[in-house]
């Protein structure tokens, strides 16, 4: 059997290209073999260490990261306008507006009835703290239970004036999204035919003149006008074991974006799943499986009537202890949910997007608008609004669930604060000392661009903001990952080893298997190489 294993080795020896074999097996002398035996042994551990290493740097799976400025062409982001008051400021001072909260609530003396009362020994600021949690629940629950969008604020007189790319927009470009913090915001989408990049090769840009209604919206601040230039930045990064992320095709998820007349109308939207939207499911999950109902203050896709704050009309002025006894279960176990964030952010962590888009926002605001300006933008921008306006009016052909059959419209609302002046509110208002209500509509329509004396310039500008959001540049930065150690160069490498180490290729792969073929069939034929070339086909 020596001979034969021995024999088949000379036989392959003679030709194969690994040439520490040929020199162990066909040298004579026995010193000369034992020397390329060791110098063999040595090559191989030596080759056994690098390929752990390359295996080990592949497994590693290393990522190369790439940036390229301006590489790729910028879309214009979805922005969405905030108001940081849920309710609309100049309609709270209309009679209808109380009646409603008298007629219809109640006035709410019937609701969480213990936890307005003061306690025995309790401090005046710590009542006021509780007070004021039982008034975002009222709210809250107002805003589940019924229809705020007559009371809160409405893009028609929000929007004063709006250009996106020099070209005219409206209201009509803005699509209502209800949130429990700012009951209504308005989210901006140009036209289809519109142009996505700005003039002269610069980025796209919307300016905006809003009616703050003697409040503020998020990062934008009345009497003032700001610029917000945006930077955005193309990522595509690569899935890690370290760093898991999901590739298209991204799971959606259907949110309410708004709704009507307690929980009917319901509209929704699709929306990619992110890391926080599977948070926000597990956390929804928690309160539906311990309350039977869901959280408003979270992204919910159920129709109101499923919400833990629900309320049915015949229970508003009064409510049942099922409806309190939902309301206690959502805020327990709201706040479970809520210590269970970042424990849940970590368990989804995998689930955040390889490919996504950030935008790299630079602010900057000064005062605005100019005294001289306030009389232009009152006779350019507001009038026309309160001439034409027809919201809450039989006319405007929409279904509203506090404001029907007005005689006055919304727009008409938002002037009466600014008109100041006792001898034009006497002139206007038959010296009514101020009352808004029984004011001359009429009059006023007919003597209302005339009556830019009359308004209270300071009071006006601190209801006026100016807006620009542009991007920076026609063009996006892109942050690419790749695979450091693709498999292609570890194929290489892995070549290069063993041709350095032991001279081996992928030819001389099989000829290690055509020894073992030859030693099976000289074991098998019991013959040795000399008998085996002697003997006859």
């Amino acid at each position: 059997r020596l001979r034969t294993v021995t024999g088949a080795a000379q036989e392959v020896a003679g030709i194969t290209r690994t040439h520490g074999l040929l020199h162990i097996f066909l040298s004579r002398g026995t010193a000369r073999r034992l020397f390329w035996l060791l110098l063999f042994v040595a090559a191989l551990i030596g080759c056994t260490v690098h390929l752990a290493k390359l295996v080990q740097k592949f497994t590693e799976q290393s990522v190369e990261s790439q940036l390229k400025l301006g590489s790729e062409r910028a879309q214009f982001p979805d922005v969405t306008i905030c108001n940081f008051k849920p309710a609309s400021a100049s309609l709270i001072r209309w009679n209808i507006y109380h009646d409603y909260l008298n007629k219809s609530w109640g006035n709410f003396d019937n609701w969480f009835q213990e936890d307005t009362k003061k306690r025995p020994q309790e401090s005046d600021e710590s009542y006021e703290d509780r007070l004021e949690t039982v008034c975002k629940k009222l709210l809250d629950v107002m805003w589940v239970s019924g229809d705020t969008r007559d009371i809160s604020h409405l893009d028609k007189t929000m929007l004063l004036s709006c250009r996106y790319n020099s070209e005219p927009c409206s209201h009509r470009n803005f699509s209502l999204v209800q949130t429990s913090r700012f009951w209504s915001c308005y989210t901006f989408h140009p036209d289809p035919g519109q142009s996505s990049s700005g003039s002269g090769g610069r980025g796209a840009e919307l300016d905006m003149v809003l009616f703050t209604d003697e409040t503020e919206f998020v990062d934008v601040a009345s009497a003032t006008s700001t610029s917000i230039k945006l930077r955005p930045i193309h990522n595509r990064l690569k899935s890690t074991p370290s760093r898991r992320c999901s590739e298209p095709p991204i799971e959606t998820i259907n949110y309410v974006r708004h709704f009507s007349n307690a929980s009917l109308n319901v509209v929704t939207k699709a929306y990619s799943k992110s890391v926080s939207d599977f948070v926000v499911e597990a956390q929804q999950s928690i309160l539906h499986s311990n309350c039977g109902c869901y959280s408003h203050l979270l992204p919910f896709s159920v129709n109101t009537s499923d919400l833990c704050y629900f309320a049915p009309p015949q229970e508003w002025i009064t409510p049942s202890d099922a409806v309190l006894k939902r309301i206690d279960c959502h805020d327990h176990w709201f706040e479970h949910a809520q210590r269970q964030s970042d424990e849940l952010a970590k368990e989804f962590q995998h689930r955040m997007w390889c490919q996504f888009t950030q935008q790299r926002p630079w602010q900057q605001s000064r005062r605005w608008p100019p005294f001289s300006a306030i009389q232009e933008i009152w006779e350019n921008l507001m009038v026309p609004q309160v001439r034409h306006g027809v919201e809450f009016l039989p006319e405007d052909g929409k279904e509203h669930h506090i404001f029907r059959n007005m005689n006055q419209s919304r727009q008409y609302s938002q002037i009466l604060p600014f008109l100041n002046d006792d001898d034009c509110m006497s002139f206007f208002c038959n010296h009514s000392h101020k009352d808004y209500y029984y004011c001359d509509t009429l009059l006023i329509q007919l003597y209302l661009k005339q009556a830019s004396g009359c308004i209270e310039r300071y009071t006006l500008s601190r209801s006026l903001a100016s807006v620009s959001v542009s991007l920076q540049s026609p063009a996006a930065d892109v942050y690419k990952e790749k695979a450091g150690y693709h498999w292609t160069e570890a194929l290489s490498e892995v070549g290069g080893t063993l041709g350095l180490w032991l001279g081996i290729s992928v030819v001389s792969t099989f000829e290690l298997l055509e020894f073992f073929y030859i030693l099976a069939q000289r074991c098998r034929g019991g013959t040795t190489g000399s008998e085996s070339e002697g003997s006859p086909d």
